[in-house]
């Protein structure tokens, strides 16, 4: 009788603890996650972040990246502020530099090679608060500690030529060939006959 009563405990001890894992999760989506600028350019990125806890909210701090080597971010993520998350909803923001609103950016080098590439992973930081605790979004970053269950994105930047470079068209082209063969068939033609 012992045996079954201490099993039926350690079972329901095990339920509980299954169910608080599964309550304290959230979905982290980087957007886009793809991404391309030129030298000298600002790029970042958005995001998504479902709270899928049934009773806590989430406090996400800050977030922080794999070392990149095309730029480098000037501490603007932690310019960036996140909202509290209620239980059961979500959060989406695009990148908007002029209002300092989004996940993540980095300044390109003007020295970045065409063509590099930079990928890895974005990682949230902050914790999940009993909604009756006042201070969920105000205990400081001693707080935040690296969230773990789907609190990484993955994400890409490339270093592509600026927008506004020309590129010339072949009908640009056949009017510089055109023209040469004109000059150079006027130029013969001053030989032959002087009076041209």
């Amino acid at each position: 009788m012992r045996r079954l009563f201490l099993g039926v405990i350690l079972a329901t001890a095990f339920a509980f603890a299954a169910q608080a894992a599964r309550g304290n999760s959230l979905t982290f989506t980087v957007l886009p996650p793809d991404i391309s600028g030129s030298p000298g350019e600002t790029i970042g990125w958005g995001y998504s972040i479902t709270d899928n806890s049934t009773t806590n909210y989430l406090d996400i701090r800050t977030v922080d990246s794999t070392v990149f080597t095309i730029g480098v971010a000037d501490n603007t993520p932690f310019a960036f502020s996140f909202v509290t998350i209620a239980p059961g909803a979500t959060e989406t923001q695009a990148y908007d530099p002029a209002n300092l609103l989004g996940l993540f950016e980095v300044a390109i080098y003007p020295s970045a090679t065409l063509g590099a590439m930079d990928s890895g992973v974005f990682g949230l930081y902050g914790a999940f608060c009993d909604p009756s605790d006042p201070t969920c979004a105000e205990n400081g970053d001693s707080a935040a500690t690296l969230l773990t269950t789907g609190a990484t994105g993955a994400y890409s930047a490339t270093v592509v030529p600026p927008s506004g470079t020309p590129i010339p068209e072949p009908s640009s082209i056949l009017l510089l060939i055109s023209a040469l063969c004109a000059i150079g068939f006027w130029n013969l033609r001053r030989q032959e006959n002087p009076v041209w």
